[in-house]
């Protein structure tokens, strides 16, 4: 059958990585089946698994035929069982040598001190357990200081997403720590949905709750859309629900930016970074252009020994 085969390499697979290689979707557009290829000791970083597991997913959704090989590669294979990713895969992906009859995921859950297995977010009511998990692993990496913030960031980020998802496709969270050589220790934090985006709900009210922002904001374009998730993160003063509830985003970012904090939101065609030191906006980078992804995929980077 013809398809489109992406090759991840050997080595750590990070944002940029991941990012260059999916483009090549969009010099075959047609092609009904898409082949995912692991190299020797390819590792993924949990920011970009994360954006895998919702392509792969969403590729499947508009009748793509997927298949994930990782024949070459056991080591990301049992990777991939341990953290989940298979719990959260649809069923008719194929993989390659085999789909986990167990979940190590599942079966293991709670007993690695380096990362919260990828849990669904479900109902605001029945996120709890979840939301405890992330904080306490959070903690126990940092100090009992980061108690606040763990709640605030975890519990808030949940929430937002129920309501701004609208997803058909499981929302997810975890949790992944890591001790690069020479380099400070730093905790990954991913909250991923498959929905309709932050800039495409909050547009859907703007101008019933937001009529001062709706001349600036109201255009469709990504421009418009970087500027209006920016302004969602940073000033709180936009919110789909009108005043006082814009808060969220804008509290688990300052509750997140007392040390050292990079966040990432990735949208359906642009990712937004911001970087944090002790509080402070240091740099703020924006990606225009990407993969077409669907949803909200917020990554918090946590230097909790930067200092």
């Amino acid at each position: 059958m013809p398809h489109v085969e992406i090759n991840f390499p050997g080595g750590w697979v990070d944002v940029p990585d991941f990012e260059m290689a999916i483009r090549k979707l969009s010099d075959h557009p047609d092609e009904p089946q898409v082949t995912f290829k692991f190299g020797v000791d390819c590792k993924f970083l949990l920011i970009a698994l994360a954006r895998f597991l919702a392509l792969a997913n969403q590729l499947v959704a508009v009748g793509k035929l997927i298949v994930i090989d990782t024949t070459s590669c056991l080591n990301t294979h049992r990777f991939f069982s341990r953290n989940g990713f298979f719990d959260y895969l649809n069923q008719s992906i194929t993989c390659l040598p085999d789909r986990p009859i167990l979940s190590a995921a599942k079966t293991y859950q709670g007993n690695s001190d380096m990362l919260v297995e990828i849990g669904e977010i479900s109902l605001p009511c029945q996120n709890k357990e979840l939301i405890i998990r992330l904080g306490d692993r959070f903690i126990e990496h940092s100090s009992a200081n980061y108690a606040l913030a763990a709640k605030t960031v975890f519990s808030e980020l949940v929430g937002n997403v129920t309501d701004h998802s609208e997803s058909k496709i499981p929302c997810l969270a975890g949790l992944q720590v890591y001790r690069p050589f020479r380099k400070p220790k730093h905790i990954q934090t991913i909250i991923s949905d498959s929905g309709v985006g932050i800039a495409t709900t909050l547009r859907t009210t703007l101008k019933e709750v937001h009529p001062k922002l709706y001349d600036q904001y109201s255009k469709l374009s990504e421009e418009n859309d970087i500027a209006m998730v920016q302004k969602a993160f940073m000033s709180g003063e936009i919110s789909r629900f009108g005043k006082g509830r814009g808060l969220g985003f804008k509290s688990s970012r300052e509750h997140a930016s007392k040390e050292k904090v990079i966040i990432v939101i990735r949208q359906l065609t642009f990712s937004l970074t911001l970087e944090y030191t002790k509080g402070q906006l240091i740099t703020v980078t924006t990606e225009p252009g990407l993969i077409p992804i669907t949803g909200t995929h917020i990554c918090f980077d946590f230097y909790v020994d930067y200092f």
